[in-house]
């Protein structure tokens, strides 16, 4: 099983989860609603052990198989998550692993997201050698989209997914990322 790599970037650290996450995964994001709001796997109102039964279940798992999860991390705080999902995720785009990724409210607005997203793209293209990865935002979830239009990713299909902590279906815009998009955006900055 493939141990992930810790990534560093300007500010940040993001490190593969580990069990004392699930504290600051439940306070940050599944405490909050304007979290878990967007995210189709939590629940609302939160429900106790379920970020220590996610975590438990990811470090069980063989990262490439399942979804490699590294947590955000400034100054050694943890401060939110980007997730890449090994390909199957999304009927659109069987093929590629899917990013997804969130960020508590308290450090929103500070690019993190933006240059977390960055360093475990660059990651996740060399880890599954591939050509173009995916990701889907709720429609309604203009920032999101905004930093995935950032990055480059562009618009593929529109799909629906229940979301649990809404009690309903939500439509989401599915994007790709080619490789060479990524690498030419990355050599302009």
């Amino acid at each position: 099983m493939m141990t992930l790599p810790e990534l560093k970037t300007r500010r940040l650290i993001l490190r593969p989860l580990e069990a004392n996450d699930a504290a600051a995964i439940a306070d940050l994001g599944g405490r909050d609603f304007q979290i878990v709001r967007w995210l189709t796997g939590a629940s609302w109102p939160y429900v106790e052990g379920e970020a220590e039964d996610y975590v438990d279940h990811l470090i069980a798992a063989d990262p490439m198989k399942t979804e490699a999860v590294y947590a955000v991390t400034l100054g050694g705080v943890f401060i939110g998550v980007v997730a890449v999902e090994a390909p199957g995720d999304l009927k659109d785009l069987p093929d590629l692993p899917t990013i997804g990724y969130w960020i508590g409210r308290a450090f929103q607005g500070h690019g993190y997201a933006s240059e977390a997203v960055d360093a475990v793209l660059e990651w996740a293209f060399e880890a599954y050698g591939t050509g173009a990865i995916a990701a889907r935002a709720f429609e309604e979830n203009t920032r999101s989209r905004a930093l995935l239009r950032k990055k480059g990713f562009k618009p593929y299909a529109m799909t629906e997914r229940f979301a649990k902590a809404l009690d309903r279906r939500v439509t989401n815009v599915v994007v790709r990322l080619d490789r060479s998009d990524f690498e030419a955006r990355r050599e302009v900055a």
